[in-house]
């Protein structure tokens, strides 16, 4: 079965490519939806070589309504760029929250709901995961566990820097 959807992923690969390269030899970028995704591939030929290049430039909504603006002005400050695109991960993430958790304990402090499948959970604005006590905590200049300090507008941000400068966008699996 492997083998059959390689040689398949192959022929559509193989297809597109010579739908992107016409018989004068390179046409415009093409660009084609995929998701929230939109692929750009670029081909050019010389004589002896052909290079393509694929760029994934992210889609964001410019829609207010999917936004947090009231926290653009602070996403700039800390650096977080684009700030549309932060204002999008703060809306999908926490709907603009910033004391959001996806998590619950109960009275004795044993996680009884969580979100994601590792049992870590996320906080604050822009959804930092537990999984960053280390990180939290040097940053924040908290205690190690001590994740409630990310319900801090000041402390969220910072980490989301950080993890931005360490990784991008991936981290909000953009």
């Amino acid at each position: 079965m492997k083998r059959f959807l390689v040689l398949l992923s192959l022929f559509f690969g193989a297809f597109f490519l010579s739908s992107v390269v016409s018989s004068e030899g390179v046409s415009s970028p093409q660009t084609l939806p995929l998701v929230s995704f939109d692929p750009i591939v670029t081909t050019t030929q010389t004589p002896t070589t052909t290079t393509t290049t694929t760029t994934v430039a992210v889609s964001v909504s410019s829609k207010q309504v999917k936004r947090c603006p009231k926290f653009e002005a602070l996403f700039e400050q800390y650096g977080l760029l684009p700030v549309e695109t932060f204002s999008y991960i703060a809306w999908r993430e926490s709907r603009c929250r910033v004391k959001a958790i996806n998590a619950t304990w109960d009275k004795d402090g044993n996680l009884t709901y969580h979100l994601n499948k590792d049992k870590s959970w996320d906080s604050g604005l822009l959804q930092i995961n537990s999984s960053w006590r280390t990180v939290v905590s040097k940053i924040c200049k908290a205690d190690l566990g001590d994740l409630t300090v990310l319900h801090d507008l000041d402390c969220n941000l910072k980490v989301a820097k950080y993890l931005l400068d360490n990784g991008g966008l991936a981290h909000w699996g953009m």
